[in-house]
């Protein structure tokens, strides 16, 4: 009976020792458990400055679509389509034979009529002349004046010149043609410095004045710009207001007036923003949130956020300069919950 009773008491003492290991163990998993293994960012406050991206078309920065000045045959074309030319440089004649005749007889005419009038004033002086004769003889004289003026004009407008050097577009006419006036020769484009010409929202305007530079997005090139006209109306239907860049020709390519543009303005600039990294908030329908690790705990923060960029994100309530944001294990993360941060800056 002793040796009986002696294993029944060595039994009890195994199961014991095991169940105590047992707990032991349960115990162990769960403190694995309630201090999460996870990763941590922590906050430093870091100047910033807000992107604002929009569309933008690229003009020339001249542009004019030359017409004929008056009608009459084309006796001659002087320009090849797509030709670069100079100020001055003449385009195309129409015919002015008729007005430059008469020129040489009205330039004649007026030569005689100079003599006559200086002739006159002699006279008065001996009381040759009266002062009615040399009044008639004035006005006859200012007469031909303005009509060698009008016929000069005439002959000018005939000869259609480039008012600023540029390059030539298309003509739809030949030699021998009769344009009637306002028909358009072609077209002449300066295209050295371009225009982008782009639109902001009002809320912006304050961070837009004459001689900011922004930059350019065009295919895979980024240039730059600088702001030379600000309309000083908004529009109000859209709420916008109209700005314009100067863009000087790249050397490495020529774009072409037209083209497709994005502009990349700042805005907005922050001397003391706090970013973090992007995963790090958690965004759910009507709220954004981010947890914090303090003394060993995660601890749930609403949070306000701004603009972004590629990988962090502008944070404008919700945490402090200082704080460790947790970025790894959200989804497992819960508020309290034991946590040990490895920091990842």
């Amino acid at each position: 009976m002793i040796k009986n009773a002696n294993y029944s008491l060595v039994y009890l003492v195994i199961i014991a020792f095991l169940m105590g290991c047992g707990d032991g163990e349960s115990n162990s998993k769960e403190g694995v458990k309630s201090n999460m293994q996870v990763e941590g960012f922590k906050v430093i406050a870091k100047p910033f400055n807000d992107e604002v991206v929009t569309t933008a078309e690229i003009l020339a920065n001249e542009q004019v679509e030359l017409k004929a000045p008056i009608a009459g045959q084309v006796l001659e074309v002087y320009f090849k389509e797509g030709q670069k030319i100079n100020k001055g440089d003449v385009l195309i004649r129409i015919d002015d034979r008729s007005w430059k005749a008469e020129l040489i007889g009205v330039k004649s005419a007026l030569e005689t009529a100079q003599k006559e009038y200086d002739r006159k004033k002699q006279l008065l002086a001996v009381e040759g002349s009266s002062q009615e004769e040399i009044d008639n003889s004035f006005s006859a004289l200012q007469l031909l004046k303005s009509k060698v003026e009008q016929l000069q004009v005439n002959i000018d407008l005939a000869n259609v010149s480039a008012p600023f050097s540029g390059m030539l577009g298309m003509r739809n006419f030949s030699q021998g043609a009769f344009l009637q006036q306002g028909v358009t020769i072609t077209t002449l484009t300066e295209t050295n410095q371009l225009k982008v010409d782009f639109t902001l929202a009002q809320q912006h305007s304050n961070s837009i004045e004459i001689g900011k530079t922004i930059l350019v997005l065009i295919e895979k090139d980024t240039l730059e710009a600088v702001i030379y006209a600000i309309n000083p109306v908004i529009n109000t239907n859209s709420r916008t207001i109209n700005v314009r860049a100067t863009l000087s020709q790249p050397k490495q390519k020529t774009i072409i007036p037209g083209t497709y543009a994005e502009v990349l303005v700042t805005t907005n600039d922050v001397e003391d923003a706090l970013l973090i990294p992007t995963q790090a908030v958690v965004p759910s329908i009507n709220e954004q949130t981010v947890y914090v690790a303090k003394n060993g705990k995660a601890v749930k923060k609403v949070v306000l956020v701004g603009n972004r960029t590629k990988d962090r994100i502008h944070v404008l309530e919700g945490i402090s300069a200082g704080d460790t944001v947790i970025t790894t294990g959200l989804l497992q993360v819960k508020d309290g919950m034991g946590v040990s941060v490895k920091i990842n800056n």
